[in-house]
């Protein structure tokens, strides 16, 4: 006989038959603490060997597999399910005849999380569903909590979350997904560890956005101190928007373009597609007042 699970992170939730709720409300049936998840997010339904998910009309939509969910779908071991930023499996476990079940075929099973990628699956497959590797973390290296979790899936969750967050103008839940990305970026960034490019720069495009839509400097100060730890540059749309801040805004921004400017400069040479954007980084570090601005 078949059963059919949840697995998150390092839990497992048995889904009986009939209809499993799935949201932020304490009232569902699986809780899910999120200010991105719904109260009543989505639906799954076990009825015989079938199992269903449904969206029940959430405002952030969900997920199967990376693709958008749109009506009704059919449930296969082994699919991913994202709902907000979280990620969980789905899980079909046949039953063994229990006196038979041999190493690694227990009939609970856990998530494990891959070594090379970060990304969370079965425990039970044999190679990385996302890159084919067989090497797995240790379990005491794992974070269950998503934004203090300093491996990559937790930042591609967070950013894809973010640049919808940001589509909508929903400026309160990107100041939310900020502060968690936050830690896990300063974190990697004091250890020396590697940030990937596009994660990096899909934050600082949400952290300016924020700060031209409030008219505050603080995200753009961080964005420019991550930087110019790393001796990057922002891409021009970045400073696009924080050269748009109000003068007194501006100003406070300048301190830290000048550092910048100054650790680039300091790698060495300046690559051709760098040097627009270098200018308008130079542009910020000149106080308003100086600038005629």
């Amino acid at each position: 006989m078949t059963r059919y699970r949840l697995r998150f992170l390092l839990q497992e939730i048995d889904l009986p038959p009939g209809e499993t709720v799935l949201g932020r409300s304490a009232s569902c049936h699986v809780t899910i603490e999120d200010p991105l998840v719904s109260r009543q997010h989505a639906r799954i339904v076990v009825s015989g060997d079938r199992a269903t998910i449904e969206d029940m009309g959430s405002r952030n939509g969900l997920l199967i597999n990376a693709r958008a969910a749109g009506g009704q779908a059919v449930l296969q071991d082994g699919d991913r399910i994202r709902i907000g930023t979280q990620e969980l499996v789905f899980c079909a476990v046949r039953g063994h005849g229990g006196a038979h079940a041999g190493p690694g075929s227990r009939p609970t099973g856990f998530m494990c999380h891959c070594a090379h990628c970060g990304l969370p699956y079965p425990a039970e497959l044999i190679l990385c569903p996302s890159c084919g590797s067989r090497d797995r973390m240790d379990e005491d290296t794992i974070s269950g909590i998503v934004g203090e979790n300093d491996k990559n899936w937790t930042l591609e969750l967070l950013v894809d979350v973010l640049d919808k967050a940001v589509s909508l103008e929903r400026w309160e839940d990107v100041e939310r997904m900020l502060r968690r990305s936050q830690g896990n970026v300063d974190e990697r960034v004091t250890s020396g560890q590697v940030i990937a490019r596009e994660h990096l720069d899909r934050l600082a495009a949400a952290a300016a956005a924020l700060a031209a839509a409030r008219s505050e400097a603080e995200w753009g100060c961080w964005v420019l101190e991550v930087y110019a730890t790393l001796g990057l540059v922002p891409r021009e749309e970045v400073i696009g928007r924080l050269s748009t801040l109000p003068p007194a805004e501006r100003a406070s921004l300048a301190p830290m373009a000048d550092r910048m400017v100054r650790s680039v400069e300091a790698r060495g040479a300046v690559a051709d597609d760098e040097r627009a954007c270098m200018a308008k980084v130079a542009s910020l570090s000149i106080p308003p007042h100086e600038a005629g601005g």
